[in-house]
């Protein structure tokens, strides 16, 4: 029994597949690492002031004065037991 060079070509050609791909993403992620253009570039954010941001966002300021009494005395009461 014996494996002849043309039973072999289309492992040779998917492994030189591989090894061209493979050869192009190691050369993008060398690129990335080398030239500055082509850093991916973070924003420095202030955690305190994001949360901030959010919570403004999120919340809204209470405008009827029967809730803002009804929760001023829930927070009375509360502090009385503490």
């Amino acid at each position: 029994m014996f494996i002849f060079a043309s039973d072999l070509l289309p492992l040779w050609v998917l492994l030189g597949l591989l090894g061209f791909f493979g050869l192009i993403v190691l050369g993008v992620m060398l690129a990335k690492n080398k030239i500055n253009f082509l850093k991916i570039k973070k924003p420095e954010i202030d955690e305190k002031q994001a949360a901030k941001e959010e919570l403004d966002r999120i919340l809204v300021p209470i405008d009827d004065e029967e809730i803002q009494k009804q929760m001023d005395e829930a927070k009375e009461h509360d502090e009385f037991h503490q």
